[in-house]
């Protein structure tokens, strides 16, 4: 039987006292990639980032609840986000180099990662950095670990912040907009690795490109305007939508 590893029922978010999401429904299984879908301000990332604990300020979840591993993260104390942001669940978010420092060698930017969880030398760092890079197919990783951030393309800085990301090993990995400013060719090799880390992890992506989704995802949800219009089984969802407006978006007649 498939594990649920995340489940949010009736979600509901609100900037300053505004509802921005309303009655959220969904659950992610072990392994699973789960793509959340739509137009922009459709409230996609807001409910990534509420459930990573950081919604920006005057944003609250107001109702539902948001079970990851058997605990709500509504009921967490500071100090109990802390020790599952980023080690159990991790984030990338839409600007992979705003994650990076600009002035920092990459190699420094690992071990300062490495030694805030755990005990560890700096060779051990380089070397488990470079099995890292190597991991998410950035070959010469003694030779990256020298540059600085802005020295690599848009896709290598991608690949370069899901490989740090996976440095904690966390369970579930939540992506906003991965691939929104790559070229195609830089695109589809970020597909084909969400692909392999999927034997490993689990994902939710906040895309706006449904072929994308089609390409990657086991299940779907379709946004629309703070609503959760449509959820299932991504094949099942473009075979036959239950929703106009999911059958407009995936044929191209939204808007």
């Amino acid at each position: 039987m498939a594990e649920n590893i995340l489940t949010v029922e009736n979600l509901n978010i609100a900037y300053q006292g505004v509802p921005a999401v309303m009655d959220v429904n969904f659950t992610l299984e072990r392994g699973k990639v789960l793509t959340i879908v739509g137009e922009s301000g459709s409230g996609k990332t807001t409910v990534i980032r509420a459930l990573m604990g950081l919604l920006p300020v005057g944003g609250e979840v107001t109702d539902g609840t948001m079970i990851f591993n058997g605990h709500d993260l509504r009921t967490l104390s500071k100090s109990e986000w802390r020790a599952i942001r980023g080690k159990d669940m991790a984030m990338i978010f839409q600007d992979s180099g705003s994650a990076l420092d600009p002035i920092v060698r990459i190699g420094k930017q690992f071990r300062e990662l490495f030694k805030s969880h755990i005990e560890i030398t700096n060779d051990e760092c380089d070397r488990r950095a470079i099995e890292l890079l190597e991991s998410v197919s950035l070959p010469n990783g003694a030779d990256i670990l020298r540059r600085y951030p802005h020295e690599l393309s848009g896709g290598q800085q991608q690949r370069l912040c899901i490989a740090r990301c996976l440095a904690v090993e966390p369970e579930v990995i939540l992506l906003d907009e991965p691939t929104s400013a790559l070229d195609p060719i830089s695109t589809l090799k970020i597909e084909e690795l969400l692909m392999e880390l999927k034997n490993k992890y689990t994902i939710a992506i906040v895309t706006h490109n449904m072929q994308q989704a089609s390409r990657i995802a086991d299940y779907t949800a379709f946004f629309l305007v703070g609503e959760m219009v449509e959820y299932g089984k991504t094949k099942d969802i473009f075979s036959l939508p239950q929703d106009k407006r999911t059958e407009d978006y995936i044929t191209g007649r939204f808007g």
